[in-house]
């Protein structure tokens, strides 16, 4: 029975990962762009999804309309302030992301994110489900469906449609792609956009789980770069992967071994990869 609860709440924990991974992936893929503000896109989401669900709108109003919000703001501090560095060295931009997460994280504090606020639970997704004679909320099933629906779409998408292709051409062989004639800095506003968007739903989504204040992202972005080096830079598969094997190991070394030792034993995972497996599960992801 622990180990069957072991296993659902680890796939929880992988879900909400994923979809953050999965932002940090395009991000980095398309523009090689570490985004430190990642974390700080999480917190925004949660955040403004609690607000829109404080002045009255349900719960999936604000799935929905949250990610589409924090896109579009994606979008233009792309073209505002990120473009502006697109063929700097990377340090420059890790240092730029990191002062607008800074930024965020600062404004969030001002709008009274400094105190722990709980989302609730919408009423249809209340109660408890078992499974295998295990009992689990209702909710965290609800969101690992959810989060794999998203994953899919998002997969079916870089594969079927124009801006999926151009995304994929712009990640495996970005010089061909501009021969190609592909406006990398109309596609980067999008995928910053989309990155973004796919960060607040995670958040919108995690928030009555984890709870809502100005930093509660931080600890997700150390895990997602953690599962974006695991998976292999730049690769969508691996990052997919990688996210369910992060949340397996935190999930079942703090059951079996403690807090500390599950992220002993995470990094011990990390090493490891880097050593034998550098460029992931699928062997295509960068070694840079």
């Amino acid at each position: 029975m622990l180990l069957l609860s072991v296993l659902l709440n680890g796939l929880v924990f992988g879900s909400v990962l994923m979809l953050f991974s999965l932002g940090l992936t395009l991000i980095y893929g398309v523009g090689r762009v570490v985004n430190f503000a990642h974390g700080a896109f999480f917190s925004v989401g949660a955040f403004v999804g609690m607000a829109m669900s404080t002045a009255g709108q349900p719960f999936w109003v604000c799935l929905i309309a949250t990610p589409l919000l924090v896109a579009v703001g994606g979008a233009l501090l792309d073209w505002a302030v990120l473009a502006r560095l697109r063929d700097r060295p990377m340090l420059d931009g890790l240092l730029l992301t990191f002062g607008i997460a800074l930024a965020l994280t600062g404004v969030l504090y001002a709008a009274g994110g400094r105190s722990v606020q709980l989302f609730p639970v919408p009423p249809a997704l209340a109660g408890s489900t078992s499974i295998g004679g295990v009992g689990l909320p209702t909710y965290r099933l609800f969101l690992a469906g959810f989060a794999a629906a998203l994953m899919l779409a998002l997969m079916v998408c870089l594969g079927k449609t124009t801006w999926g292709l151009r995304v994929r051409a712009a990640n495996d062989q970005p010089e061909m792609a501009a021969c190609l004639g592909i406006n990398r800095e109309t596609l980067m506003h999008s995928v910053v956009g989309v990155g973004a968007a796919l960060a607040a739903v995670a958040g919108v989504a995690a928030a009555p789980i984890v709870t809502v204040q100005a930093t509660v992202g931080d600890k997700l972005l150390i895990l997602g770069f953690l599962t974006v080096i695991i998976g292999g830079l730049g690769s969508f598969r691996g990052a997919i992967v990688a996210a369910y094997v992060v949340g397996l190991t935190l999930i079942a070394g703090e059951v079996y071994l403690g807090g500390q030792l599950a992220m002993i034993l995470l990094l011990v995972v990390v090493m490891v990869m880097l050593v034998k497996w550098p460029r992931g599960f699928f062997n295509e992801g960068r070694v840079e």
